[in-house]
């Protein structure tokens, strides 16, 4: 009796151990992060573009002698939409900020917001 009862035991406990392992065998991975959606991954890769525009367009401002004196900031509003904002003591000074920044790559359209004076 002791040697069918051990031996029951011993069958439940291996089949015990058994299940265990099957049901942590059964668990699924963690799920993965889920990849932005295309209109993310679209918004995100305009951002970086729009970035890149900028710094260019601050850069072409402080290559001029003339222009990187101002007081003249750099801002994107959309894709390829730059906006100059600050103070230029003549017109013609932001004329030309004005052609430097429309002159780099990307830039389809700058927003005149220098107040020339």
């Amino acid at each position: 009796m002791r040697q069918t009862s051990t031996f029951a035991r011993l069958l439940s406990a291996a089949l015990m151990a058994t299940a265990a392992t099957g049901a942590f065998a059964a668990d699924p991975a963690p799920a993965a992060t889920p990849a932005p959606a295309p209109a993310e991954q679209v918004a995100q890769a305009q951002t970086a573009g729009d970035a890149a525009i900028t710094s260019k367009a601050q850069a072409a401002l402080q290559q001029d002698k003339d222009l990187q004196t101002l007081p003249l900031t750099v801002s994107s509003t959309a894709a390829g939409v730059i906006v100059l904002k600050g103070a230029a003591p003549s017109a013609d000074l932001a004329q030309k900020a004005l052609k430097a920044v429309q002159a780099v790559p990307g830039v389809k359209e700058v927003r005149n917001e220098i107040k020339v004076g």
